[in-house]
Parts: C-alpha cells; sequence; structure tokens
C-alpha cells in the first residue's frame, strides 16, 4: 500500500463510496457532465502563479514562470470517457504536471459523446496537434488520461505516419487502449477497482462508438500498429481495470516505462495540489518527460 496522508485517504474514499456510485447512477451524460464540471475543480489546486490562458479554440495555456515562454511545450487531452471533462476539469493536474517537466502546456478541447460520437474526439485531437505544428509550436510530449490517454496514443500515431513533426515523449495516466470485447466484465473482475463500476463503461460503448467496431484499430490503439513512437511512460492504479490495457501496452510498444501504484483511484492525479500521492506522481512524470525531452 502506498503511504497515504489524511487528504489521500479522504480522496480514495470518495472515490469508492461518491464518486463510484454517481458514475453507477446517473445515466444521463450531459447531467453528468455538468456535475464533473461542478466538482472537479473542488478537489485539486492550480499553483498561484501559474493562471490558465484560454485561447480562441477553448483551449487553456499554462507557463510555469521558472520555464519561461520559450520551453517545451506539452499538449495534454483530458480524459472522462469520451463523455465528460474538459480543460477546466484537469487544470490543476496539467498545471502540476507542467512544472514539474519545466514545460510549458496546453490542455486542448474536443467534442464528446453523445452529442458528437466517435470520430469527433479523435478528429479535434488530431486537429488541434496539427495546428500547434503549423503555429511553429510542436508539442514536444503529448500526455493524456483515461479516453485522453487514448486520444493521445491516436494523436501519436498520426503524426507517425502523416510525417508531419512527431513528439519526443509520451505520458499515458491509465490510458484506455483497447475498446473491444467484453469491457464491462474487466471492470467487474478487477482486483481493486475503486473509482469506475462496469455500468459506466457500457454506458461509454453506447454513447462514443454507436454502430462502430470497436476492434477498429481507429478506435482501439492496442489493435493498431504502435511501433515507433516515442518513449512513453504509461502510470495507473496496480489493481484498477485500465492497468491491463497499461501492461498490454508495455508489451506491444517499443519503449515503455511501466508505473504502477498500488491501492489508488483511478486517475488519482485529479486532486493535484491538495493530495501528495497525485503530486508525486506528476512529478515523477514530469521528470521522465523533462529527461527523456533533454
Amino acid at each position: 500500500m502506498t503511504d497515504l496522508t489524511r487528504a489521500d485517504r479522504f480522496f480514495r474514499w470518495q472515490a469508492r463510496n461518491i464518486e463510484r456510485r454517481t458514475l453507477h447512477l446517473v445515466a444521463s451524460q450531459p447531467l453528468l457532465r455538468r456535475i464533473f464540471a461542478l466538482s472537479a475543480p473542488l478537489g485539486a489546486s492550480i499553483p498561484k502563479d501559474m493562471p490558465p490562458k484560454e485561447d480562441a479554440n477553448g483551449a487553456l495555456w499554462f507557463t510555469p514562470p521558472e520555464a519561461g515562454s520559450d520551453a517545451p511545450l506539452l499538449m495534454y487531452v483530458h480524459g472522462g470517457g469520451f463523455t465528460i471533462g474538459g480543460p477546466r476539469t484537469h487544470a490543476a493536474l496539467v498545471a502540476h504536471l507542467a512544472r514539474a517537466a519545466g514545460m510549458r502546456a496546453v490542455a486542448i478541447r474536443y467534442r464528446l459523446a453523445p452529442e458528437h460520437p466517435f470520430p469527433a474526439a479523435r478528429d479535434d485531437a488530431i486537429a488541434a496537434y496539427d495546428r500547434l505544428v503549423a503555429a511553429g509550436t510542436p508539442p514536444a510530449a503529448l500526455c493524456g488520461d483515461s479516453a485522453g490517454g487514448c486520444l493521445a496514443l491516436q494523436v501519436a500515431q498520426h503524426a507517425r505516419d502523416s510525417g508531419t513533426v512527431q513528439p519526443k515523449a509520451l505520458g499515458l495516466i491509465a490510458p484506455i487502449a483497447d475498446l473491444s470485447g467484453d469491457i464491462a466484465s474487466r471492470f467487474d473482475t478487477a482486483e481493486d477497482e475503486i473509482l469506475i463500476p462496469p455500468a459506466w463503461p457500457r454506458r461509454l460503448l453506447t454513447s462514443y462508438l454507436a454502430g462502430i467496431d470497436p476492434t477498429d484499430p481507429a478506435v482501439s490503439p492496442l489493435l493498431g500498429d504502435l511501433s515507433n513512437l516515442p518513449p512513453t511512460m504509461i502510470q495507473a492504479a496496480t489493481g484498477e481495470a485500465l492497468a491491463q490495457d497499461a501492461k498490454r501496452l508495455e508489451t506491444a510498444m517499443n519503449d515503455v516505462t511501466l508505473d504502477l501504484w498500488p491501492g489508488l483511484a483511478h486517475v488519482w492525479h485529479l486532486h493535484a495540489g491538495y493530495s501528495r500521492v497525485a503530486n508525486d506522481a506528476l512529478q515523477r512524470l514530469g521528470a521522465f518527460l523533462r529527461n527523456t525531452i533533454g
């Protein structure tokens, strides 16, 4: 068991007893989206010297004062099962990661299901990356959590296959990598899945992939070509369902550092600023990005 502070234990209790029940009971993704938009910022803290700046595309930019405006750029893709979340729900996570990596960061916005099912999120993430390249600010690092980790992998595959500038490092937090098969059973039988009930991935498939084959490599990166991608760190909670995807990615990719943390909820990093174990994980991920980019 990871050594937890009182705040860490509270956030783990909250994930198991409140957030898990909410994900189980609230069937409306737009309603769940509003709940998450209100609750997520309350459980985290953005550094006071790193206020985010929003651009015309709804993305949030963060610049650590000590890094400066010429620092390499990190592009972050938020999670939320392709149906909830946004740059502001993940703002503290991205800000603390940017500081740990010594980089500027941009948290992009993308369209959400069920209003905008596949391939809207994938298309938007790729378009955001291409805009940054065209503007002369190609991301040196590409990061994302959960569904955002899936999208980050898809963007990295696009950069490799299209011949555009590729990122030098990937940072993935409990990425969704395979949407095929009986996903709900993977969550039901996970050793210690604290946050996500089986009902949640069932709804996501209906909302995001209506009529789409989940075995398509454009949907499930693990079923596609994962060769020749940048050095990657993958973090996940040891007993969570998506730790299985993380382990499979470690086998399928050329250069992966797998970093598993016991006794924690899915994407515990969202409590950055208030949770020591969130801050510690982001420090470790940031150090990997900084050392890899050089």
